[in-house]
């Protein structure tokens, strides 16, 4: 019986529906995409002032008598550390390579170095790594919008073996 009726939606208007409801429908999504897109911008810009590790965050181990203030004492380097960069550092990480493995220390700057200061006597104790091959000094810095705190590995420094002397 239904399928007898000759009654039906014109061709016109059942296009004019479709359009309609396409534009409807984009009109929906395109509102949600553009809120969401505008708050992930905003995070990303809030967190990009906080912290410029590329530029702002620099660190350096002086020279002295052709020698870099870095040496190894049987299981602890020993270091003077500049922060010639622009902003604090708030900690440093230490990594020590052996040929044996390698040990991560944290925690190396609890309080922190401001801008110009240097630390005359920095000390990280390491453990299991055999001969060492390479330190690297990796500063971090404290972002507020991030939970812990940040690795700067583009101002990290790296010293080989034969850049270490015995304290």
């Amino acid at each position: 019986m239904i399928f007898n009726s000759k009654k039906a939606v014109s061709p016109l208007i059942a296009a004019v529906l479709l359009i309609v409801v396409t534009v409807g429908i984009g009109a929906v999504v395109t509102g949600i995409v553009r809120s969401q897109v505008t708050s992930d911008k905003q995070t990303i810009e809030k967190t990009s002032t906080d912290v410029d590790c590329s530029t702002l965050v620099q660190i350096n181990v002086p020279v002295y008598n052709d020698q870099f203030r870095i040496c190894n004492s049987s299981t602890t380097i020993n270091f003077t550390l500049e922060n010639t960069g622009s902003i604090d550092i708030d900690d440093l990480q230490v990594k020590v390579y052996g040929d044996a493995g390698f040990d991560d220390i944290d925690n190396v700057l609890p309080s922190g170095l401001a801008p110009g200061q240097t630390n005359i006597s920095v000390n990280a104790s390491y453990s299991g790594v055999g001969t060492i091959a390479e330190v690297h000094l990796i500063p971090k810095k404290k972002v507020s919008a991030a939970a812990n705190k940040i690795y700067c590995g583009e101002a990290a420094l790296k010293f080989s073996a034969t850049d270490l002397h015995d304290c």
